[in-house]
């Protein structure tokens, strides 16, 4: 088998009538041509939006049976235009009769295959790849930018100190010391970043103390974490320390709360328990302690006078009754904080105040590093915010500023596609766990002519080689014709083929390889082993679409004694044989579909029955039954008259499926209104498998 045998054939229809689609054609895609398959893009497209929805057919196209082990398909190149996008679709329930109205129910349930962009180098020996996107449009849609200007971080944070545990893989157990945790009456609980897949976004998850155990001044969770801290990620443990705070204890200190100067209850943790009962009260935050409707007390935050409106029971030790009193002003020298998922990285602009009073600020470039007077920090790809100061800073004095693009699908225009049952409000995923990935790092090198016996040097170790002329056709020949590449050296021969094309020419180098993706979050890419090479950033990653095995071949072949149009039937066998032991059914990779099949016999012969293709052939026992595929010329299989013999008695039927080398996939391309100066644009479909 060749690469020139590797082809993807048209459908009998494309564009966006209602009978678009339909079975596979003889008319294969050629290599370079553009428009084939989409249309070109018009003014009118990028004015109100376009999303087309075609077939396609992978297929082995040799006259014989070759198999094609784990056959694979990808996008391994995108539109450099920001507006368009181009994704394959995987759906179990296409067929090869499908026809557009079908296709587009199916896209509700579809798994859809996209490509990315590496956006740092790919170290051998990894197991991480950092990508721009794991989300595509699917369908056309338009941005509009939203300003947040000082949004302050969760309050819940102000008046803790925040001790982390760092992932250097999975973290499930966390074990953190805290040496300056009040331990009278410790406060304390833990946040981590994990992936929602059903939000598909970051989202914090919030741990309360009593998940916790405190063993002296360390803590650790009572139970592993349902979901990991991602590597490089950070388990954050937020606590009162005992430089800013104290314990008043109603029982041992007396239930008068005095405060120094500067001091203050508080708020929420304030306790206190009525006589003749186990149940202990905390305040609300406003002041109040309420139990069972009644107002028990109130607190005033600023004096510490405690105001018991009915009996109030000081004196039951264990029950930690009593108060947290803020002894001073809480500065931090580290924040951290969430923002949006979809925050916009160099939009994010930080203030605060010193204890001294003096304005800081600090701002946030595309790659999430935060500078500023006095400020340094990040913003992770989990959009959590890590600040560092230089001096005391208030916490309740931080704000930020950041902007956002909210995208919105395009309605459909006047004759187009109907977009409103499309999944994910226009947005889909495309890349999935558990599934491959082509690692790529393509190089192009234009050359003005090329001459025979020229020796150009590229990259060595490429996996892939070709050239194309300047009308687009590739100089790949079997025997070298044309060009010939050396794979330890680098080098690539210019052979007298050349001189039956036309220059310029364009040189591409590709390495690449297979990984298995076992996790996915909104910037990486987890694989399952090592990454073998070295790739740069700029690499492009792309969903494998796995086809699995392409062969023709025939299954489940047996013989009824009464045909009752249903293909699935395994009932009484006929009276006689088909001999397929010594002259099995014969298929081509080319002619083969896939189709549940019936010959039927009759008085005089007999009729070829086809599951979706209905009655396509009515022969006679002494010729081999040889039905032709009209839209490949070829023959759909071959029953030898000497399978057949003397057939089978009136009504009795022979059954069988064919199983096809091709699979028929779904592609889309949307153009989202906008203006766009790229003059050509295409989408390039990689076919390929071991033979």
């Amino acid at each position: 088998m060749l690469r020139t045998d590797l082809k993807i054939f048209l459908p009998e229809r494309l564009g966006n009538e209602p009978n678009a689609g339909g079975h596979r054609t003889s008319t294969p895609l050629t290599n370079g041509k553009l428009n084939e398959v989409f249309t070109a893009i018009s003014d009118v497209d990028y004015a109100r939006s376009s999303f087309e929805l075609v077939k396609l057919y992978p297929a082995v196209a040799t006259a014989d049976d070759s198999r094609l082990q784990d056959a694979r398909i990808f996008l391994s190149d995108q539109p450099a235009d920001p507006l368009v996008t181009t994704l394959l679709v995987q759906s179990n329930q296409l067929q090869d009769t499908s026809l557009l109205p079908e296709m587009m129910d199916m896209l509700a349930s579809a798994k859809f295959h996209g490509l990315a962009t590496a956006t740092s180098e790919i170290v051998a020996e990894s197991q991480e790849i950092k990508i721009d996107r794991v989300h595509a449009n699917l369908a056309p849609t338009t941005s509009r930018r939203i300003d947040h200007t000082g949004v302050k971080p969760p309050v819940e944070t102000s008046g803790y100190r925040i001790a982390r545990q760092q992932s250097y893989g999975k973290l499930y157990n966390i074990s953190i010391n805290i040496p300056d945790l009040i331990t009278d009456r410790p406060f304390f609980y833990g946040s981590y970043q994990l992936y929602d897949y059903t939000q598909r976004r970051y989202v914090t998850a919030i741990m309360p103390q009593t998940d916790f155990d405190l063993v002296g001044t360390t803590i650790s969770n009572k139970t592993t974490l349902s979901s990991p801290v991602r590597e490089g990620e950070f388990f954050n443990l937020f606590y009162l320390p005992n430089e800013f705070y104290r314990f008043h204890d109603f029982v041992l200190d007396g239930s008068a709360l005095t405060l120094g100067p500067g001091e203050r209850v508080e708020p929420k943790t304030v306790k206190i328990k009525i006589p003749n009962s186990y149940i202990t009260i905390t305040d609300n935050g406003n002041g109040e302690l309420i139990t069972q409707g009644r107002l028990v007390a109130t607190i005033d935050y600023n004096t510490g006078v405690l105001n018991a409106l009915e009996p109030i029971d000081f004196d039951t030790p264990g029950k930690e009754l009593g108060a947290i009193i803020r002894t001073k002003p809480i500065t931090v020298r580290e924040f951290q904080f969430s923002v949006s998922q979809d925050a916009m990285p160099e939009t994010l602009y930080i203030r605060c105040k010193s204890a001294q009073g003096t304005d800081l600020s600090a701002s946030c470039d595309a790659q999430g590093v935060i500078t500023g007077q006095g400020i340094t920090g990040s913003f992770s790809a989990t959009s959590m915010v890590t600040l560092s100061f230089e001096v005391d800073v208030l916490p309740e004095s931080v704000s930020y500023d950041y902007s956002d693009l909210v995208y919105e699908p395009v309605p459909t225009p006047p004759g187009g596609i109907d977009r409103s049952k499309l999944p994910g409000n226009g947005i889909v995923p495309i890349f999935h766990a558990n599934n491959l990935v082509s690692i790529q790092s393509r190089v192009r090198t234009p050359h003005p002519n090329l001459t025979n016996g020229q020796v150009i040097n590229v990259v060595a170790d490429a996996d892939w080689v070709d050239i194309l002329d300047g009308s687009g056709a590739s100089l790949y020949s079997a025997d070298d014709s044309n060009y010939a590449y050396d794979r330890q050296t680098g080098a690539v021969t210019i052979n007298p083929g050349i001189a039956t094309f036309t220059p310029p020419y364009i040189i591409t180098t590709i390495q690449s390889e297979l990984a298995m993706v076992t996790d996915i979050d909104a910037t990486t890419l987890q694989t399952l082993i090592p990454i073998k090479r070295t790739y740069p950033a700029g690499s492009t990653i792309s969903s494998v679409y796995m086809l699995e095995d392409l062969q023709a071949k025939s299954v489940d072949e047996r013989t009824l004694a009464a045909w009752q149009n249903n293909y699935e039937d395994s009932g009484t066998p006929a009276s006689n044989s088909i001999n397929t032991t010594q002259y099995p059914v014969e298929l081509t990779n080319i002619g083969c579909i896939s189709q549940r099949w019936a010959i039927v016999f009759t008085s005089d012969g007999y009729d070829v029955l086809g599951e979706y293709v209905g009655k396509i052939y009515s022969g006679v026992t002494a010729e081999d039954c040889a039905p032709i595929n009209p839209f490949t010329a070829a023959p759909y299989f071959i029953l030898r008259k000497e399978a057949i013999g003397n057939g089978l008695n009136p009504g009795e039927a022979f059954l069988f499926t064919s199983q096809s080398a091709s699979r028929p996939i779904m592609a889309t391309r949307s153009v989202s209104p906008g203006h766009s100066h790229i003059e050509q644009d295409s989408s390039t479909i990689a076919f390929s498998g071991v033979y």
